[in-house]
């Protein structure tokens, strides 16, 4: 027993031991500071070391590392106003000072890399290169600049600290949204390093001040975020919101510039009713992801998506469990539609779908720092089905950009006009949708460049219908409507009339019934007159992003579309997207259709063929059989369901311009503002306002 207790001390000894090595002289440098940014500034470093450099990579960085401190694969003289080589160097150099500063590496603390380290600060210091685009030197040069110093704060010269604040005191506070956050942290790095304690106070508030909802830039009261205007901005700015806030609400905790814990629900919230639902098997929905288009984009937003999640776990532990959860696609179903931002997303186990578009409120799309070139139509009806997650993964070189899934467009030999940071919006405000959590309907009633389309989407349990009526133009353009366009993955099969075949690699169908190709069906109700290519196509990246040099790639896609022909008038196309699609089912369901559907004009309908659901589209006021008999007396969008013991009516308007409706029912249903009149039941449904205007108004109906 003796000698077990003098083990257990000598191991404890050990223990103490190896802790005290564990901590890097960089913390020594705290004593220094007064004592309320102390803990801060030791929280600083534990995030600047919490992603260890990599020690492979930062032995090749030393040795390829030129004696003025450059490096010859980095173009310094680079005037892109994306992907800025130049930052390169500013990458390799906290690299190198994570190395340096951590113990246990073979580069902690030796002098030869000092050396080599004051080189390349000095390489940027004495050159202060500076890019056209304002965010490099205001935000994106000092995001990596202050860290590096902080590392290396104890060998900096004055010299070297006065160059550097030059430099660092370009960022100011200041702008909106993600913007602003990116611009108060470099303002607070900065005020810790020069030990201003006033100014680190007015950072963190600033930082804090962004988590909130908002009607300008920043999280929508939807879920939903914005920035450059009214658009759409999840997989861009929104992501890099996330991953800012968990990093400033984690370093600024146990200091006197905390967050306000009770706000941590909205970040929450965005989190699990926002970012959560446009991911899927490790892939970012295309259409949340702004203007990166860029290779791998969409995964590695969702991987940097799911690291948020995961650190939320610690961040916020009593919602640990939830943040798991949404870290694995099945575990979220159903329909959600962002009212802010003109975006409805519907989910089942087996697939996701989704449709983004656009409206006098809401923009499109952008194209910025010579990203998305092709993005022109990226607002306009763009729908997404994803099944295996493969369908779309690092297809923009090969796309036919005029022919976005979803999209009604004209067609023509010239070059996609480039989108500015403004980007574009339609000439209409009847874009929006309806849902009601499980089930959805997202209308578009379309009007862009001398082209007309009422467009409608009607997510119901495993199949998606898509309508489009009134499909007008003079133009003198040749008009279509993608279908999709996916990466050809097996045979095709085409039915038409009582024949099967297997689809050839260029040809015009007439007559259409079904169509099947990758697990996906496409069945036309009404038929109609289709083109569909599965043909190699010849692509290059430098189409969607200057970045890229002109590679030219070949890849076999799958396109179909409907041809309305040149200057169409009153045209229309029918179709229901089938997931998990197989002949036989197709087959089943030429036999009995699953709804009965309503494709006019003024009114645009679905309904399941047992009668347990419809969707309506009510372009204008005006009444429908469906349901035993539906009016309103404004044009409206309707979701109706039957239940056990009445009926459930959603409805929602896009316009977001009303106070109110009237809805008539047949029959008697009893309702607190229900009106009963000559067997109908009159409905004075009031709408939400302001930030809430074009949210779903769900009401539940019982029989009277």
């Amino acid at each position: 027993m003796k000698y077990k207790n003098l083990f257990l001390i000598i191991l404890i000894i050990i223990g103490f031991s190896c802790a005290k090595t564990k901590s890097a002289k960089v913390f020594e440098n705290g004593k220094d500071y007064p004592e309320n940014l102390r803990q801060l500034h030791h929280n600083v470093l534990l995030n600047i070391l919490e992603k260890p450099a990599d020690l492979e990579e930062v032995g090749q960085l030393l040795n390829t590392m030129q004696e003025n401190g450059s490096w010859i694969n980095i173009d310094y003289s680079s005037q892109a106003r994306g992907a800025w080589e130049p930052r390169k160097h500013l990458n390799n150099l906290l690299e190198i000072a994570k190395a340096y500063q951590t113990t246990g590496t073979s580069y902690y603390q030796k002098k030869e890399v000092s050396a080599k380290i004051q080189l390349a600060l000095n390489f940027w210091l004495d050159n202060d290169f500076i890019c056209p685009n304002w965010w490099y030197p205001v935000i994106g040069v000092p995001k990596i600049l202050n860290p590096v110093l902080i590392l290396m704060e104890g060998e900096l010269s004055p010299e070297q600290l006065e160059k550097a604040l030059a430099i660092l005191n370009r960022c100011k506070i200041g702008r909106t949204g993600q913007n602003k956050v990116w611009q108060s942290g470099n303002v607070l790095l900065t005020s810790l390093l020069i030990k201003d304690s006033v100014m680190v106070k007015k950072a963190a508030n600033s930082i804090q001040e962004e988590l909130k909802v908002s009607l300008g830039e920043g999280v929508q009261p939807d879920w939903s975020y914005h920035q450059h205007g009214p658009q759409l901005q999840f997989g861009n700015y929104g992501l890099s919101y996330v991953s800012d806030m968990i990093k400033w609400i984690s370093i600024l905790r146990k200091t006197p510039f905390h967050f306000d814990e009770n706000k941590m629900a909205i970040l929450r919230s965005y989190l699990l009713e926002g970012q959560q639902w446009v991911t899927w098997k490790n892939q970012m929905d295309i259409s949340a992801c702004g203007r990166q288009l860029f290779v791998d984009a969409p995964e590695s937003k969702a991987s940097d998506l799911s690291k948020s999640l995961k650190k939320m776990e610690t961040v916020d532990p009593a919602f640990a469990a939830d943040y798991t959860n949404a870290n694995q696609h099945k575990n979220l179903a159903g329909n959600r539609h962002f009212w802010r931002s003109d975006f409805q997303v519907q989910r089942t186990p087996n697939y996701y779908f989704s449709v983004k578009m656009c409206s006098k409120r809401v923009i499109g799309a952008e194209s910025c720092n010579s990203e998305n070139l092709q993005g022109y139509y990226m607002g306009d009806g763009a729908s997404f089905l994803y099944q295996s997650g493969e369908e779309y993964r690092n297809i923009f070189p090969f796309w036919d950009w005029k022919k976005i899934p979803g999209t009604t467009t004209q067609q023509n030999n010239e070059v996609l006009p480039v989108l500015t940071s403004k980007g574009y919006r339609i000439e209409s405000d009847f874009v929006g949708g309806v849902s009601d959590g499980k089930n959805g309907v997202a209308a578009m009633d379309y009007n862009r460049n001398g082209l007309k389309a009422r467009k409608s989407w009607f997510m119901f349990d495993d199949k998606v219908v898509c309508l489009g009526a009134g499909i007008t133009s003079s133009t003198g353009l040749l008009v279509t409507t993608s279908v999709n366009q996916v990466f050809r993955n097996g045979e095709t099969k085409i039915k038409t009339n009582s024949t099967e075949v297997v689809a050839q690699e260029s040809q015009n169908i007439k007559n259409a019934k079904w169509i099947l190709h990758d697990n996906t069906g496409y069945f036309f109700p009404d038929k109609g007159e289709l083109a569909l290519e599965t043909k190699p196509v010849e692509g290059s990246w430098s189409r969607v992003a200057i970045r890229y040099p002109e590679k030219i790639e070949k890849a076999e896609i799958f396109k179909l579309w409907f041809v309305h022909g040149t200057n169409p008038v009153d045209k229309k196309y029918n179709y229901i997207l089938v997931p998990r699609a197989t002949q036989k089912g197709l087959n089943e369901m030429e036999k009995q259709l699953p709804f009965k559907i309503a494709n006019k004009k003024e009114r645009q309908e679905v309904v399941s063929s047992d009668g347990s659901i419809a969707g309506i589209v009510f372009y204008k006021p005006g009444k429908t059989t469906a349901f035993g008999g539906v009016e309103v007396d404004k044009p409206c969008l309707v979701l109706l369901k039957k239940q056990d013991d009445g009926l459930q009516v959603s409805l929602a308007d896009p316009t977001q311009k009303l106070t109110g409706i009237k809805l008539i029912l047949n029959g008697e249903y009893t309702e607190k503002n229900a009106t009963l009149r000559n067997g109908k039941t009159e409905l004075d449904i009031k709408l939400p306002k302001e930030s809430e205007a074009g949210e779903t108004v769900t009401l539940k109906l019982s029989v009277r």
